[in-house]
């Protein structure tokens, strides 16, 4: 059973791990929920004292506005830095460290640049939020495609029909298409989906901020990406790297799916 946080109307629930003097917060994928993390509170226990969250409308945690929810709605930056800020002085934390994997990394990021004075380490872990695809631009970013995504969700053939067209035409990965399979199966993920597309679309950085405080921090930034990911591939992190040379990038031999656990089983041995 996790812990809870409460601020204001809403619940963040979370998992802990670990003994460290260091603290860890790390934010999960879409789809999952915060004990994905459970291989880091193995490995680097002696390390750290993780905190995973289940993040908004995963888990057990509420959506952003708690309990009632209304289409289109959103979580601003300042919102997200408000909570935190509340998060950590509950639990008197002044350092951390930041990990977050696919669209976890968005919520890296925005603590990143928001909590930079109070960061040591950022893992960013084939991390969403650098580039914006332009399928997801247009879903997230207009009524018309707002109304479109929700359209298409709710008649599942039509989507399907659409994606193996533009995998035939070369416009879309089919790896990518397994993957969004695997995260649509059923109505609650279809639903969980929409929310968090439309509702974490606020916190994606622009690059060239980001990088100026990242570029201006004593932080550690670290990048693991997976060598046959086409989920969230080199590519789509490249344009922060180019503004981020100190950034250190490590390539393992995994797809998407199995990044975690991978990192998990070396990750410990590069905390010198």
């Amino acid at each position: 059973m996790p812990s809870v946080f409460a601020f204001d109307a809403l619940y963040l629930h979370y998992h802990q791990w670990g003994h460290g003097s260091r603290v860890l917060l790390c934010f999960h994928g879409i789809g999952q929920d915060g004990r994905v993390f459970a291989p880091f509170g193995d490995s680097l226990a002696s390390f750290f004292t993780i905190y995973s969250f289940d993040l908004f409308y995963h888990g057990q945690s509420s959506g952003i506005n708690g309990s009632v929810y209304a289409d289109h709605e959103a979580l601003t930056p300042d919102r997200w830095a408000q909570l935190l800020d509340a998060f950590l002085t509950e639990h008197q934390i002044d350092q951390v460290s930041v990990a977050g994997f696919s669209m976890g990394g968005v919520f890296a990021l925005a603590t990143a640049e928001r909590f930079a004075h109070r960061m040591e380490r950022l893992w960013l872990l084939a991390p969403d939020g650098i580039s914006t695809n332009g399928w997801y631009a247009f879903a997230t970013g207009s009524g018309l495609g707002r109304m479109l995504f929700r359209y298409f969700l709710n008649h599942l053939h039509l989507l399907r029909s659409l994606s193996d067209t533009l995998v035939r035409l070369g416009w879309l990965d089919r790896s990518l298409v397994r993957f969004a399979q695997s995260t649509l199966a059923t109505p609650a993920q279809r639903e969980r989906v929409y929310r968090s597309w439309i509702g974490f679309r606020p916190l994606r950085p622009h690059l060239d901020t980001l990088a100026g405080v990242l570029n201006q921090s004593a932080m550690r930034v670290t990048m693991y990406l997976g060598e046959y990911d086409r989920v969230l591939p080199k590519t789509a992190v490249e344009p922060l790297l180019r503004r981020v040379p100190a950034a250190e990038v490590i390539v393992l031999p995994v797809g998407h799916n199995r990044l975690l656990e991978a990192i998990a089983k070396r990750i410990d041995e590069r905390l010198g």
